[in-house]
């Protein structure tokens, strides 16, 4: 069956990006990390599991002097990640490789980048059924083509020495990011739980690591996502994020 596309406006139309109407489609989630994301001046970033490019694209928007790569095993998602970086017009500024996170040791130097973003996927297989209805979800959902360890080993190589690593995952996972993330020198200093609504348990971390850090971690105050999740109203925090988000660097 031959894949369809939409295109999704953002930002109150100030961004567009083309997805398919049967794969992982970003939301809220996506934009809370880029949101968490904290970049200084002219620095060089990598996207592990890039999808259709939102993350470096936003930052791009945001960010006039930053460079960006987008990393993904699926060639449709490069393609559609280098389409939605032309339509935002941070085409020249921005690359993107398919390539498994297992193999940037064959595509990229050591050490080369200043910040590294991932969303990756966080069910492990065996532990859900897989997608029948999208495979390109699945792979987005789940660890068929690499799991946790891959992304945050691939981390910590792509990055310089105090370089900053931006990581979102599901709560359940939260044990097995910080002991990765420790065995592979990068040192968690800022994190934050997401909340879908007040009464709710976290469900998401936001957690920011230094490659090199010394020890201690901030943990900064719940963000809690909506009033009430069943009409879907975000809490003044969030809607501020979305209202002000490109509006300064």
């Amino acid at each position: 069956m031959e894949a369809k596309y939409d295109l999704s406006t953002f930002l109150d139309n100030r961004c567009r990006f083309y997805q398919r109407t049967d794969g992982f489609r970003f939301g809220t989630d996506t934009f809370l990390l880029t949101d968490f994301v904290k970049l200084k001046g002219k620095e060089r970033l990598a996207d592990l599991g890039t999808g259709c490019g939102v993350i470096p694209i936003l930052l791009l928007l945001k960010h006039p002097k930053v460079e960006a790569v987008g990393i993904d095993v699926l060639e449709e998602n490069v393609k559609l990640a280098l389409k939605n970086a032309e339509l935002n017009k941070v085409a020249e500024r921005f690359q993107a490789v398919t390539l498994n996170v297992t193999q940037v040791r064959e595509h990229f130097r050591p050490s080369s980048f200043d910040v590294v973003v991932s969303n990756p996927p966080f069910i492990e297989v065996g532990r859900g059924s897989t997608s029948t209805r999208s495979m390109h979800r699945a792979v987005a959902r789940q660890e068929l083509k690499a799991k946790l360890e891959d992304f945050i080993k691939a981390a910590s190589y792509l990055l310089k020495d105090r370089g900053r690593f931006f990581l979102l995952l599901p709560t359940v996972r939260f044990t097995d990011a910080v002991e990765l993330l420790r065995a592979n020198r990068l040192e968690p200093k800022r994190l934050r739980f997401i909340y879908p609504e007040p009464s709710a348990q976290a469900n998401l971390f936001l957690l920011e690591s230094v490659k090199g850090g010394g020890k201690g971690v901030v943990v900064e105050p719940p963000l809690v996502v909506y009033k009430d999740a069943k009409v879907r109203e975000y809490t003044e925090e969030v809607a501020a994020k979305y209202r002000d988000f490109l509006k300064s660097g």
